[in-house]
């Protein structure tokens, strides 16, 4: 099981809409079949837009943690929890066969 099975829209929402610049954000990508969590920082924010950009990464919507211009693909933000961050310096290239679903 991935780290961040768990997490809801509720809780990616409440930490998106109140980030601040340059604190951490964590890029998901689940592409074939692997898991990998990159760990970058807020470059911006438009509340107004409900939008969160990410360095390196582009814009994500607040609301889910889809990314903007592709979102029904498999690149989305997820809380930064210990458990992430964590799983993120343990793996650093991702590993196969993790699920994001229960």
């Amino acid at each position: 099981m991935s780290p961040c099975v768990d997490q809801t829209e509720a809780e990616i929402e409440a930490y998106y809409r109140t980030v601040l610049l340059g604190m951490n954000a964590v890029v998901r990508n689940t592409q074939g079949h692997g898991l990998v969590y990159h760990v970058a920082e807020v470059d911006g924010t438009n509340p107004a837009r409900g939008r969160v950009y990410v360095k390196g990464h582009g814009a994500f919507y607040m609301k889910h943690g889809k990314n903007c211009f592709h979102p029904t693909g498999q690149i989305s933000l997820v809380v930064p929890t210990e458990e992430v961050l964590q799983w993120a310096k343990k793996h650093p290239r991702g590993e196969m066969r993790y699920t994001i679903f229960r």
